[in-house]
């Protein structure tokens, strides 16, 4: 008699989600979707909650939280996120409730879906190299200027992708009274309406359009009570592209998508309209000539590459009117897996349906080499 066929055991992954960020309830809805697709026959996906104080609990306490979460209104979940002051819980109880929380999971990965602050700047990504856990996604350095708009752009500019122009300042140029009259100065011959950002948020926590000199000290400060350092962008008239990136597996070249195009329901992009999105609407796949797709693909995959990309990123384009220029605006190197998200969206259009993408993207964390070991 043979023996019976060998079950190949599942590996275990570990989501986290949640976190002290300005997105947190965002994560939720995101955490859902990677737990619910996640190919279950291949692996085993364990949730992991990280709260507003930074406190990890374990697999059940986190799965307790995640249905009591996503009973709320979804409009309500989404805008939830840690207010400006919020503190942490004390570094021993952080600490010992990462690892009861770690050993409970018995997790060989860990997936990251704590979008912003503490989840995609390279905080945790730092955190899990120095245990040596394996992660999926940007490694610390390209996490940390992947979310900080000031150096993303700098690092784009250094290898000549195409940009808007910006002015760039901290709170201490901003509260000089010699400075700020220069910082004024400079971002107004920009021309308005400008973008006022804080250098480290993501998904549009902070931005103000400013029609004016006049609106420009406000929305710098709503901007500083999120970073201590600005940046003022030209306004630009233009169609907002976006392109989903994945690292080529097994040592291959970075691939790109086909791109989409964002049609705002109000003034801008804002986080109200990207997470509720009951105004905006989404062309996938977008309907641009073919040689635009290829600029907005080979691009994408540039600025992937030149910040050291792992795993996946969504990059966002401006097609300005009147000129058809491309002009690269940002990466985000953690998108989101809502069901308005255009990361999962624009594969699935290409091709690579949401449990493959996610399978690929748990098998880049293992094929991700040892830095400096």
């Amino acid at each position: 008699m043979s023996p019976a066929p060998r079950v190949r055991a599942r590996r275990r992954v570990g989501v986290v989600f949640g976190g002290p960020s300005r997105e947190h309830g965002v994560s939720f809805v995101s955490a859902a979707c990677l737990l619910e697709n996640l190919p279950r026959d291949t692996y085993e996906a364990i949730p992991l909650f990280v709260g507003k104080d930074a406190v990890w609990h374990a697999p059940s306490a986190s799965k307790a939280e995640l249905e009591r979460q996503l009973s709320r209104p979804p409009k309500e979940l989404l805008l939830d996120g840690i207010k400006p002051g919020s503190r942490a819980a004390r570094t021993p109880e952080i600490v010992d409730s990462f690892f009861s929380a770690w050993h409970a999971a018995g997790a060989e990965v860990l997936f990251p879906i704590v979008h912003g602050t503490f989840g995609e700047d390279g905080v945790l990504q730092g955190l899990l190299e120095s245990l040596g856990i394996p992660y999926v996604g940007f490694g610390v350095a390209a996490s940390a200027v992947g979310m900080d708009k000031i150096f993303m752009k700098a690092a784009f500019g250094a290898a000549g992708l195409p940009q808007v122009e910006y002015v760039a300042f901290s709170r201490a140029e901003w509260k000089s009274k010699e400075s700020r009259a220069s910082i004024v100065e400079r971002a107004s011959r920009l021309g308005f309406p400008l973008f006022v950002k804080p250098a480290c948020a993501g998904s549009s926590v902070g931005v103000s359009k400013v029609k004016s000199e006049a609106g420009l000290a406000p929305a710098v400060e709503e901007a500083l009570l999120v970073d201590g350092r600005v940046l003022a962008e030209r306004g630009v008239d233009a169609h907002e592209i976006e392109c989903s990136v994945l690292e080529g597996e097994m040592g291959r070249p970075t691939e790109a998508s086909l791109p989409g195009e964002i049609v705002p329901g109000r003034e801008f992009y804002d986080y109200e309209d990207k997470y509720i999105g009951t105004l905006s609407r989404s062309i996938i796949p977008s309907d641009l000539p073919e040689s635009f797709c290829d600029e907005v693909r080979a691009l994408a995959v540039r600025a992937f590459d030149v910040l050291g990309g792992a795993g996946f990123a969504r990059v966002d384009f401006f097609l300005e009117r009147g000129t058809h220029r491309l002009l690269v605006n940002e990466l985000n190197s953690l998108p989101g897996f809502t069901p308005i998200s255009m990361f999962p969206k624009l594969w699935e259009a290409t091709g690579l349906p949401l449990p493959k993408l996610l399978d690929r993207l748990v098998r880049s964390a293992f094929q991700r080499p040892a830095r400096g070991r």
